[in-house]
């Protein structure tokens, strides 16, 4: 189950997991509501591999929401052995979140990607 949690938590649950990705939402957007049974779904695919979902909601985490530069909602923050994770757009510019609704599919290969052992 995703849980909603405040910015004061995230560190915490930061720790816990190596890889974290954070749901910023607000309960007013509809584009919200059609990805978080897609990340409910992937928290539940991945539980006990090292991934944990969680829900932040920009509207009660305004601080977090303006350090992070949130501007848009859903926006999704992939943390990985504690630290943010940088993506290449595939056109060469570097973003430090999913805006939007992506297909399952780009959740999916990220915590592969992430949870893959390290290539020795």
């Amino acid at each position: 189950m995703v849980e909603d949690i405040s910015s004061d938590d995230l560190q915490k649950v930061i720790g816990e997991h190596k890889v974290v990705f954070v749901d910023c939402h607000a309960v007013w957007c509809g584009p919200c509501r059609t990805l978080g049974p897609i990340l409910e779904e992937l928290d539940e695919k991945y539980e006990g591999k090292g991934l944990k979902v969680v829900k932040l909601d920009v509207d009660n985490n305004r601080e977090f929401s303006m350090e992070n530069q949130i501007t848009g909602v859903p926006s999704v923050l992939v943390y990985s052995e504690g630290k943010r994770v940088i993506f290449d757009d595939g056109a060469g510019r570097k973003m430090d979140k999913l805006v939007g609704v992506m297909p399952p599919e780009v959740y999916e290969q990220i915590a592969n990607n992430l949870l893959a052992p390290e290539a020795a």
